[in-house]
This record gives C-alpha cells, structure tokens and sequence, in this order.
C-alpha cells in the first residue's frame, strides 16, 4: 500500500487547472515557511500574523472551490464555472485580510462597504467549503451558533447574549483576533510545521519503518503482531496527524497479520482503530490541538508534551496488557520467522529515523525553540537525513513536491474546520454566551467537580462522533474548561481532558471513524468493531478523571511536589492499570471468576487514591497489598496445577 492515504473526495483534474491547484496547495507550506522564519524581514517589510492567516484563508478557500466538487454526483474532471467564481471570491475575502489588516486595526470599528460584502462572502464560503470537506454535521453546529447570535437578547437564563447587529457581527467573525484568524493562524503555523514534518516521514517510507521495527521487537512474542500494531501504531499515529489516516495506511498490514496469528476480526480491527487513536495524545508529536492548547493556557508546546506523557504512557500501557491477556487466555503464539523484516535492515533504517527525533527533542525541550521553527527544521533535518539511502533518493524532486502537496491538502482540510470553529467561538465572546455559560455552570460547584466532569465527558464525546476532535475540542474548552478551572482543576488538566474526550470519540460508537476505517479493512461489523474497542481502550475513558484528581501525573512543573510524590503516584497508578486490566479482560494466568475480579476492582480504586491527598499512601498500600494478595494466590494455584499435570503426565509415561 501507498503510504499516501488518497482524498477521493478531490476532483480528478488535468492540464492547466491540475497545474494551478496543484500551485495552490503548494503555495500554503512554501508561504507558512517563509513566514515562519521571517524571511519577510530580509526585505525590510512587518508583517501580521493575522495577515498571514488571511492570505491562507484565501489559498485554502480557492484550492477547496477549485479541487472539490459540490456534490458527489458532480463532474469530476472539470471545474464549472460557479466554483471558478467562488475561488476567486474566496481568494479577494483573504487577500484582503493580508493587504488591509494595519489598516483594519486602526479603524476596527468604522464597518466599511467592502468589509461587509467580503466579511459576508467569507463567512459563507467557509461554511461551504466547510461542507464540501466534512459534510453537513459540522455547517448545522456552525449555522445553530449563528442563529443564536441574533436571538441571544431574547433567549432565557445563561443563555441569554449581547444583542449584535449584522454588521457588528460579520465584522468580528472576519476580522477580529478571537474568531476566524486566531485557530487558523495556529493551524498555519505550529500545525503546518508538524505536518510537514509528518509528510516528510511518511513519503520517505518512515511509516514502513516504525512497522518494521516494532515487529521485530515484538512480533517474536505472544500476540506479536497485535502487539507489535500497538507499538507501530502509536508511532505512525504521531505523524501522520489523525486517526483515521493512521488505520489506512497501517492497518492494511497490521490487520490481517492479527486474524492470522488468532485474534477475531471484531479484534483485530479494535485494536488497530484504538492504538491508532492514541498516537494524538503521545508526545513529542500531537495533534494540532496540543498546539490550541499552549496558545490558551499561554505556556510554550513542550509543557504540554511534558504534561501527556504520562496519561498517554497510560494508554497504551493498558491497550499492551489487554492484547497480551487476551493472547495468553486464546494460548496464541508469536509470528512465523519468515513474517518478521530482517533484523539487520530494520537496525540500519532504524538508525536514519531515530536522530531525526533527537534533532526535534532537542530544539523544542533543550534548546528552546518555537514549535514551528522546530517542526520545519526537523522536516529539513530528515529531507537531508534520509538522503543517505538509496532508495529514498531516487526521484527525490517528486517526493519533495509530493510532500508539500500532501502537507497543502491537509493544512487545506485542517484549516477550514479550525476556521469554522472560530466561527463558533467567535460568536460565544462577542454575545457572551461563554461568560454567561460559566457562570451558570459553576452553581454546579455546589455539588461538586464530578458532576461538571461527567457532563464535560460526555458533550466533548458528543461533539466528536459528529464533529473533527479540533472543532470538538476547541468549543468544548471555551464553554467548559473556565469552569473546571474555577472549582479547583489545574488549567492544564482542565483542557487534557476536553481533548482526551475529544479524541475517544474516535471509537467511541455510534459514529466510530477509526473503528469504521478498520472495519473497512477487517471485513467486519464497524459497530461490533467500535464496541471492542471500548473494551481496549476503556482506560482512555479513566484517565483524564484521574490526572484531574491527580495533577501529578502530569508533571507540572507548576505544582511543588517531591519526586518521590510523582514517583509513587506514577508507580501506584500504573499497578492499578495492570490490575484493572486483568479485571476487564476476566483472565489472569486463568479466567477469573465474578469475586475476583470484583477484588481486583476494589485494590483498584484504592491504588488509584491520590498519594498527596489525606490517607492517600494508607489506601495505596492496601490496594497494593490486596492486589498483590490475590495476584500471589492466583499465581500459586496456576503452579500447584502446573505440577499436577506435569505428575498425571509422568504417570502416563511410566505407565
């Protein structure tokens, strides 16, 4: 399999027009660099970053007009002439943007004629564009939000707004910094960095060798090829950019290897589509929205990095155990020798991608660097890295041009749903909504934190089956994260677990995407397949309650804890993972009966107490130990029955 995943919802173009989209969506990376080092400077010019934004806004809105067709029975081939007119449209409302902006600045509030036909247009072509890309779900959020902002005045208790003329209204969605330009700039800058980053990666057969390399460490063992799917998975998830992508492009693999080796296809899928998930959440790549949440919380990206390693270790920690149970309860063995890579290729190839991650570990923890300008100089350091192969370096200009289409089509994709999100988040400030929101949401501090947890738990889950988990998240924090912070979460936990819950939804049923991917390749049930997935990543479902309750489990450097705080709490809780596992999964070194696992449950609950907390090292210790307890009986009773069959057998030998 390509390790490009294809767009088919992009037309099929030729000649000149596949010439000037292919320019288009080329001119979005090679823009995003210029801009990012500043060349502009060189030249003696200042430049906005909501300038830049614009001039984006304008490429992606002319290339999505240009390549995508209106409906799916439209002509694929050709461009008609209405989406020749809406490009052009598109491009002057960013264009604009990128000329006018100073101007704009100084007379924010004088609402000229131009300002509000193109203000209008964009708006509109946005949400256009917006359904184009990703359907009708998003465009119906958008247009509710819409509506709501001039009924606001009318509308009873919290959720009563500011009354906003049109005027005032399509003025602050078009230009104002907390709307449309704040998420796409994000997305153009520290997104686009790591993006290209990824592609670099990816057309330079990086995703083949992290699959590579996690079968020949694993794949010798029992359940390898799941095992080893968790491990590649987890790697290629963090450079590929999302969920979904991360299934097609491993899964093609990874899947059929696991029905093979003895697992369902209901499982094979699961587990594909839940360490797919995961690779979002592990550092020292993210999603783009770990770079949304250092602009909120205003702290550099690396301490949000630094914050997910221990939830996202978490993760797959426990997805590992299960897989490992599941292999013990069904007596599956490791992969056939003649399955497994070379052990010598794989160790030289390893060799070419692992300093491209020291490169980018040491700018952004050591030396300091700005997301962007380590994401860039990364991608370069591989460019240049990865030469030494041979293979790699034959036709190297198509895959140079292969990585800035293929950084363009996603940054395309990325940002009309960050701009629509600013939409949204756009109108919440300028009626209000969010402080109202706020307010009414912390009389449910009288109750406690729980209660706003579980419902913030289930509209992000909500909002992601239907919505990207950027869109999701970015809409969730605004409304929510404030007040988890007011009634005592730390800010940063506050928005991990919006975007943990964001980022579940993904195989979460009904609407699975990474479970539907997988199901597509599996040949299964993608609902069937969706619900085992819970089973295998039910601690994704745990694991932002607990860092909430447990700020030590994110490392912050903010909280003053002794390292054998963070230590115990880290050590305690991983225990507890490994216990819990057992208890889902119903097996140990034998299936374990309703009263075990129910013991397990409550060593559990006690292990995962925070340390800090009053009592909280008493009840560790008694989880521990009553877990260890059992775990020693079962251990005992496994060994004693071990020497039975080893003595009937001898038996029947001498006999």
């Amino acid at each position: 399999m390509s390790e490009n995943v294809s767009v088919s919802r992009f037309r099929k173009l030729n000649g000149s027009v596949l010439y000037l989209w292919q320019s288009l969506l080329i001119l979005i990376p090679v823009s995003g660099i210029l801009f990012i080092f500043s060349v502009y400077r060189y030249f003696n010019l200042s430049l906005y970053s909501e300038q830049y934004a614009g001039l984006i806004l304008g490429l992606i809105l002319a290339a999505i007009f240009i390549g995508t067709p209106a409906t799916k029975k439209a002509q694929r081939d050709r461009v008609p002439w209405y989406d020749w007119v809406l490009s052009v449209i598109g491009f002057i409302a960013g264009l604009y943007i990128a000329l006018y902006y100073p101007d704009v600045l100084l007379a924010f509030t004088n609402i000229t004629t131009e300002r509000l036909v193109l203000g209008t247009m964009a708006v509109l072509l946005i949400l256009e564009a917006l359904r184009r890309i990703q359907g009708w779900t998003f465009v119906i959020v958008v247009l509710c939000f819409l509506m709501y902002a001039f009924v606001a005045p009318f509308m009873p208790g919290p959720f009563e707004g500011r009354a906003v003329s049109f005027n005032q209204l399509v003025n602050y969605l078009y230009l104002d910094t907390n709307s449309i330009l704040e998420l796409l700039s994000l997305a153009a800058t520290m997104g686009l960095a790591f993006v290209m980053f990824g592609q670099v990666l990816i057309n330079f057969k990086g995703g083949e060798i992290f699959n590579n390399i996690a079968l020949t460490l694993f794949g010798r063992y029992r359940g390898g090829p799941a095992k080893a799917s968790v491990i590649g998975s987890s790697m290629v998830g963090s450079i590929t950019g999302g969920p979904v992508a991360n299934v097609m492009l491993t899964g093609n693999m990874s899947i059929p290897l696991m029905v093979r080796n003895g697992y369902t296809r209901v499982q094979a899928g699961a587990i594909e589509s839940v360490a797919s998930t995961g690779g979002t959440i592990l550092p020292p790549l993210m999603g783009i929205v770990a770079f949304i949440i250092a602009e909120r919380l205003g702290v550099p990206y690396r301490e949000v990095a630094v914050a997910a390693i221990v939830p996202a270790l978490l993760y797959y920690i426990c997805v590992y155990i299960r897989v490992d149970l599941i292999a013990a309860e069904k007596n599956l063995g490791s992969m056939i020798k003649a399955e497994l890579p070379a052990k010598k290729d794989v160790l030289l190839k390893s060799m070419l991608i692992v300093p491209i991650f020291i490169f980018l570990v040491y700018l952004l923890f050591i030396e300091g660097r700005s997301p962007e300008v380590a994401g860039i100089s990364s991608a370069v350091f591989a460019l240049a890295f990865l030469l030494i192969q041979k293979e790699t370096r034959r036709n190297i200009m198509k895959r140079i041009q292969r990585v800035l289409l293929d950084t363009g089509e996603v940054i395309l994709e990325v940002g009309i749903v960050l701009a629509a999100a600013g939409l949204v988040v756009g109108i919440i400030g300028v009626t209000g909504l969010g402080f109202n929101l706020v307010s009414a949401l912390a009389q449910l501090g009288q109750y406690g934190l729980f209660p706003l947890l579980l419902g913030s738990a289930v509209v992000s889950v909500i909002l992601g089956m239907g919505l990207p988990a950027i869109a999701a998240y970015s809409i969730v924090a605004v409304l929510v994260a404030p007040t988890l912070v007011e009634l005592g979460a730390v800010p940063m936990a506050a928005h991990l677990f919006v975007f943990f819950f964001a980022i579940v939804s993904n195989f979460t049923p009904p609407i699975a995407f990474a479970s539907i991917a997988a199901a597509s390749i599996a040949k299964d049930n993608p609902h069937k397949i969706s619900f085992e997935s819970m089973k295998f990543g039910f601690m994704a479902y745990l694991i932002p309650f607990l860092f909430v309750y447990n700020p030590v489990l994110l490392l912050s450097t903010n909280v003053d804890y002794s390292y054998f705080t963070i230590a115990t709490s880290i050590i305690t809780t991983l225990i507890g993972c490994y216990l819990l596992s057992i208890s889902v999964t119903g097996y140990l070194f034998k299936p374990l009966s309703f009263i075990h696992r129910v013991i397990f449950v409550i060593s559990v609950v006690l292990l995962f107490f925070p340390v800090q907390q009053n009592a909280g090292g008493l009840l560790n210790w008694a989880g521990l130990t009553i877990g260890a307890a059992l775990f020693i009986q079962q251990l005992v009773v496994k060994k004693r029955n071990n020497i039975i069959k080893y003595n009937e057998n001898q038996q029947r030998v001498s006999s």
